[in-house]
């Protein structure tokens, strides 16, 4: 009895095991035959798109530079950003005892910076508040300024930024009538910064230079080799090399640089496959490293080489903190530049007339627009902005991007 029982144990076992596995595969069967079949639209915005033809090679800065020595044991503050203009007999930094009197220094700065708001800001406090609504806008484009060149990659003017917000929320809460006084903070930061001075060497000494131009507290050893008139001298060994180790040892007493002028050179290797648009007193634009931003530059000189590359000079008469600062730079070259309406590749067909176009949904029905083809990448079309031109793409459609069985006046859900 037992056996009979265990046999018919095994059959039910079986036939729920085929019932599973026939489920399984009707499953797969209708899962394909779905995925096949159907297909739903799926649409982009037409928007205009920006795009440039680029060189890129790594260059050499050239600048007529002259070393800034100085001989003592002191420590120094600078009190310049890199490439900032100075005139003659101009402060430069500042000799301190030790390293501790720089961090009480700056303290003692920021500390005074803090109560000149609060006292700006205390001195509103027997004014009427017709100038709130001014303070509370101007707030307003701080914070849009400030976020505008966060996001571009410009942090230079944060400690700025952060001063005016400051100043200007200072005065709209007192103008607001916020029962906020600053004076007991005043005279918090006065004792503070009266205490920070007790413990400050006071032998703090200005360094001078009796020089006019453009201080840079960066040296890299090149400065006595590299001279914007030998520019055009450098051979393709010579700029590899420097290419390869930008920094050569560099002796004691040595705390900056002066750059005699704003005009610099940069010189680079190109192939002349690459090169072929670019001739000398050609003005091009350039940008460096990932910064969005082009400078303009004028070729000064190319030597053709044996080996199908050339040696080009280029003269740029701006001189940012970078391009001061800078031995070596990775270097674009807009060789051109488009403007269009960007569309992905998958998003264009030929209709029964060979025309190029895509299909554009308006409503439930799809239309098909021509496109006139500026320039073929990989994975998308540049196409010239026909918004104006009847049968042609216009800025802002929806343009279909995936979907089966497209044509011309199809209605679609």
């Amino acid at each position: 009895m037992s056996e009979r029982n265990t046999v018919k144990k095994t059959t039910i076992t079986l036939r729920i095991i085929w019932a599973l596995l026939g489920l399984f595969f009707v499953i797969t069967v209708v899962s394909q035959f779905y995925i096949y079949f159907y297909s739903p639209l799926r649409t982009e915005t037409a928007m205009i798109y920006n795009t440039s033809e680029t060189v890129t090679f790594k260059g050499v800065h050239v600048r007529n530079e002259k070393l800034v020595r100085y001989s003592g044991t002191d420590v120094i503050s600078y009190i310049h950003a890199d490439g900032a203009k100075i005139g003659r007999n101009s402060v430069v930094a500042l000799r301190y005892k030790s390293v501790n009197d720089i961090l009480l220094g700056r303290r003692i700065d920021e500390l005074t910076q803090r109560v000149f708001l609060l006292e700006e800001a205390q001195e509103l406090s027997t004014a009427d508040t017709s100038r709130l609504e001014s303070y509370i806008s101007q707030i307003s484009n701080q914070h849009t300024s400030f976020l505008a060149q966060v996001n571009a990659g410009d942090y230079s003017n944060v400690s700025s930024h952060k001063n005016n917000y400051i100043s200007l929320n200072c005065k709209k809460l007192i103008l607001r009538g916020d029962e906020i006084n600053y004076i007991a903070q005043i005279s918090r930061l006065e004792a503070e910064i009266s205490a920070l001075r007790t413990q400050m060497n006071t032998d703090v000494r200005e360094l001078v230079i009796d020089e006019a131009g453009y201080f840079v507290s960066v040296v890299d050893g090149y400065e006595g080799q590299l001279k914007i008139d030998s520019a055009t001298l450098l051979g393709k060994t010579d700029i590899e090399d420097i290419i390869k180790e930008p920094r050569l040892e560099i002796g004691d007493g040595i705390v900056g640089k002066m750059i005699d002028g704003y005009k610099w050179r940069f010189v680079g290797i190109l192939d002349d496959s690459r090169a072929d648009s670019l001739y000398e007193n050609l003005t091009i634009d350039f940008r460096t490293g990932g910064n969005s931003q082009t400078f303009p530059a004028t070729i000064i000189r190319r030597t053709k080489l044996d080996d199908g590359t050339s040696i080009f000079v280029f003269e740029c008469d701006i001189l940012t903190p970078e391009f001061a600062s800078r031995r070596v730079s990775q270097f674009s070259i807009v060789l051109d530049s488009f403007r269009g309406i960007r569309i992905p590749t998958s998003a264009v067909h030929i209709n029964d007339k060979d025309e190029q176009g895509v299909y554009v949904q308006n409503g439930a029905e799809l239309t098909f627009k021509r496109i006139r083809v500026i320039i073929t990448e990989s994975d998308y079309f540049l196409v010239e902005d026909t918004t104006n031109v009847v049968g042609y793409i216009s800025l802002y459609d929806n343009v279909v991007v995936r979907g089966r069985d497209l044509y011309d006046g199809k209605i679609v859900q």
